[in-house]
């Protein structure tokens, strides 16, 4: 069965946890969308269950209880081995998410003796430098804020558009929450949100926008410049991108893939954001999952 687990850094701060799919599976770390939380990896659930993997996911740094921090790609890649370490897993592989794709790659960098494989699933890249932007998109000012060293000044006014964006939301019944983040989004792209997955998607708004710090400090560590390479990605890496996705285009998926040595490009035709991510679980985590079950586990870690 799922569950939860409150990790203690040995400096005092908290990263919320969660565990499912196989206990004695092969370990894959969710880096989670943005925004988003711990919770959206129970998407992952049965699926990781027949693949045969143990499916962990933690709540970044400023969302849900998770204790915020300055923003950055590469120390959210050092939390993530520390929250491996917790959970008793040496060996393992990651899966990033849209804006958890840049963290992904961020922990292959860290540890490549450690991270066995990385996976993007619509993951996006240095944006401002892959298309040239619409010069009216409200990131542009609150980026150059970051760019001029205001990295303050950015990170409040990405907190007060995430309010703008999703307060409203929130303050809705559940079902109504849900409807109005997939608002516009055509029928044929929605297949894998079913009751269960509405369930999971509102619990994880609720509990991961509890305030706007983790969606202010993902916004700038991937939106200004990177503290990481992606040509230094030395590990296996498979890079998964819709071919209609209007969130992040496949020109994501060329500027990762013309980087990054090796790695295995798949952009699926006629596939929006969420399908893209959502509705591959088990492609993808069989995949990044290799070798027989249970053998990168050290033990049980805390329970």
């Amino acid at each position: 069965m799922p569950r939860s687990e409150r990790i203690v850094f040995p400096d005092q701060r908290v990263a919320e946890a969660w565990e499912g799919g196989d206990p004695a599976g092969r370990p894959v770390i969710f880096q989670h969308g943005t925004p988003s939380g711990r919770l959206q990896a129970a998407l992952g659930h049965a699926a990781a269950e027949r693949c045969g993997v143990r499916l962990i996911s933690f709540s970044r740094p400023g969302y849900g209880r998770s204790t915020n921090t300055p923003p950055s790609l590469s120390s959210v890649a050092e939390d993530t081995l520390r929250v491996a370490d917790e959970l008793g897993v040496d060996e393992f592989a990651v899966l990033g998410a849209s804006g958890g794709g840049p963290y992904a790659i961020a922990t292959g960098l860290a540890d490549p003796q450690r991270v066995k494989a990385v996976g993007l699933a619509g993951g996006v890249g240095l944006w401002r430098s892959i298309e040239p932007p619409d010069p009216s998109d409200p990131d542009l000012p609150l980026l150059a804020l970051a760019d001029a060293g205001d990295v303050a000044g950015a990170l409040d006014g990405f907190r007060r558009q995430g309010a703008q964006d999703y307060a409203g939301m929130l303050a809705l019944g559940d079902a109504e929450m849900v409807d109005a983040f997939f608002e516009g989004v055509p029928g044929e792209e929605l297949g894998w949100l079913d009751a269960a997955a509405r369930a999971v998607w509102a619990a994880d708004a609720r509990e991961a926008l509890a305030s706007y710090d983790g969606y202010a400090r993902d916004n700038v560590s991937w939106g200004a410049a990177w503290d990481i390479d992606p040509t230094r990605l030395t590990v296996p890496t498979w890079l998964w991108y819709g071919g209609t996705d209007r969130m992040v285009p496949p020109s994501h998926a060329h500027w990762f893939a013309e980087r990054i040595p090796h790695a295995n490009l798949t952009i699926r035709p006629g596939e929006g954001h969420g399908r893209t991510i959502f509705g591959h679980w088990t492609d993808m985590l069989t995949t990044l999952g290799g070798g027989s079950p249970g053998h990168h586990n050290r033990g049980s870690g805390r329970r």
